[in-house]
This record gives C-alpha cells, sequence and structure tokens, in this order.
C-alpha cells in the first residue's frame, strides 16, 4: 500500500464500525414476577427453550443451536461455527426493577422476535421449578445503544454502540467481568488473561454473526487488531478464579464450568480498540455467553480509584 492510499485510508475504528453494521442486535429488559422460586438465569432459559421447541422446532435450532443453513435474509451461515443467536443475563440491580433479565437477540434472530417473544409467554404459563408455578412477565423496555431503556425502541446496528467514557480512544479505563470469563488456551482455561486475549476472543464473537460472504473482510482486520493490542499499554490482571456448576438440559448433567473474574486497567485508553470492546458489553465472550458469563463492563478509571 503507497503513502497516498495509507493517508486515505479509513482508520481502524472506522473499519470496525463498517463491520459491525452488518449485525442487528434487539436486547430487552424483562421485568419478571417469580412467586415462590428463586428464579436464574439457567432457569428460565431452560424453560423458554423448552417452550420455543414446543412452538417451532426450526426457530429453536437455529436460535438455540446455531443451526439453520440459510438464513432468513439469504445469507449463507459462516461454516466454522455453530453459534446461538440470543445472550440471556442478569439486569444491573435496580430497586425499581427487579427481578429483571436482560434478553438480548442478535443477528437473524432479530426478524423472529415476535415468535421468540411469544415463547416466552407459553414459558410463563409453564412455570418455574420442580411445581412448575407460573411466573409473569410484567414489563418489556428495550434498550438503546447507550444501554438506556425505553418503553419503545427498535433493532439497531452493533456498529451503534456507545462508549461509557467521554473520549473512547483517550479515557483510562477499567475492564471487568463480574461473571466468569471462560477463555481456554490449548484446552485450558486463561487465568491471566491479557488484552490481546480478550481482543482475540471478542474478534472471534463477533465474526461468529457474519455471514460467509462478510467473514473474509472481518478476519482481514485480525492482524491489525492484535498488533494493536499488544501494544496497547494494560496493567496486568488483577482478578480469582470462580467456578460454577450448572445444569444441561440437554446433556442431563450437572457440568462444572470454570472461570475467572478480575479487571483489566487500561492507562491510556483503547485507541482504536474500543468498538470491539463496546460490542463485547453486548456479545460477551468466551464460554458460556448464552446464559450471561464473559459480560464486559467498561468503567473510567476516575470511577475505580
Amino acid at each position: 500500500m503507497t503513502a497516498t492510499e495509507t493517508a486515505h485510508r479509513p482508520s481502524l475504528a472506522r473499519r470496525l464500525l463498517h463491520a459491525m453494521d452488518l449485525i442487528s442486535i434487539l436486547p430487552c429488559r424483562i421485568l419478571l414476577e417469580t412467586p415462590g422460586v428463586a428464579a436464574t438465569v439457567p432457569m428460565l432459559r431452560g424453560v423458554w427453550g423448552a417452550a420455543l421447541r414446543e412452538l417451532d422446532r426450526t426457530a429453536y435450532d437455529r436460535i438455540f443451536e446455531g443451526d439453520g443453513g440459510r438464513s432468513p435474509s439469504g445469507n449463507t451461515s459462516a461454516p466454522h461455527e455453530k453459534t446461538p443467536l440470543y445472550v440471556l443475563r442478569p439486569a444491573p440491580p435496580d430497586p425499581a426493577f427487579a427481578p429483571a433479565v436482560e434478553w438480548i437477540l442478535i443477528a437473524d434472530a432479530v426478524a423472529d422476535a415476535q415468535r421468540l417473544a411469544r415463547a416466552w409467554q407459553l414459558a410463563a404459563r409453564s412455570g418455574l421449578g420442580p411445581d412448575r408455578r407460573p411466573f409473569s412477565l410484567r414489563r418489556w423496555l428495550c434498550l438503546e445503544p447507550a444501554g438506556q431503556p425505553a418503553e419503545k425502541g427498535r433493532p439497531w446496528r452493533l456498529g451503534q454502540c456507545t462508549w461509557p467514557c467521554s473520549h473512547a480512544e483517550t479515557t483510562p479505563c477499567q475492564l471487568r467481568f463480574d461473571a466468569p470469563l471462560r477463555l481456554r488456551r490449548h484446552g485450558k482455561l486463561i487465568e491471566q488473561p491479557s488484552l490481546t486475549d480478550l481482543v482475540v476472543a471478542a474478534g472471534r464473537r463477533v465474526g461468529s454473526f457474519l455471514s460467509a460472504t462478510d467473514l473474509p473482510a472481518w478476519k482481514s482486520l485480525e492482524g491489525e487488531l492484535i498488533d494493536l493490542a499488544r501494544h496497547t499499554p494494560a496493567e496486568p490482571w488483577q482478578g480469582d478464579r470462580l467456578d460454577l456448576t450448572r445444569y444441561s438440559g440437554r446433556q442431563r448433567r450437572e457440568l462444572d464450568m470454570h472461570g475467572v473474574c478480575g479487571s483489566l486497567v487500561l492507562p491510556d485508553g483503547p485507541g482504536s480498540l474500543w468498538p470491539l470492546l463496546a460490542a463485547a458489553c453486548w456479545l460477551h465472550i468466551g464460554k458460556g455467553t448464552v446464559m450471561g458469563l464473559g459480560q464486559l463492563h467498561i468503567v473510567p478509571v476516575s470511577e475505580t480509584r
């Protein structure tokens, strides 16, 4: 590439945002009433999945298993991944909005939003716990790109996601994982993840929602992302192991889920990596994302010290 071509080439941040604009997202916050049951995300995921499977097995296979071959829009799915098209996670603590979950539909799941919401209504009637106690969906709110709830909302593009600090590229920030982060290398848990580990995982996660046609352009950014991550100042990881046990309805047994919780400080800000890290706040990274693991919180350093 010549010097003239380099001068006119869009910045890495702009190219990231352009690529992420190919991915639709519809985040909702659901206020629940679960009398007599201490509902958990895995429990809610299980009853919603069972209801959807009964309502529409094809939709269930596509949304839960990432198995659908060709999307409703006609794009061929990326052949290297079978990725569930949703995230279900606890909502932030709020006295006026508890208990609550955040339900995030991604990519082709957005087109099925009404049918998937219908499955929630069926799940509420089916009930929770061994006694199958019915629960209520008291209120639905859509979440805007800045994370603010709104009574009415529409799907938006992942490239619209915002950064919580005033100057995205240069404001010192903390990358914080309160729910276990499960990244593996050579079959082993990464217990001290670096910024490069987070960037590689986030890039892989975004790529899994792109069609086979759009994926090569995204992968062409990989080298720049890794190089920038390696040269972006970051303090050492601060955190501890946090292992969970979750029941798998599919495997009919309890599974040990090994992870780490903690944080990484970027004293000079994230630079042009900010769009990818902002996307990870919605998509999560690592294993167990569908039940809220690997959620990234971005906090200005001034609020942590």
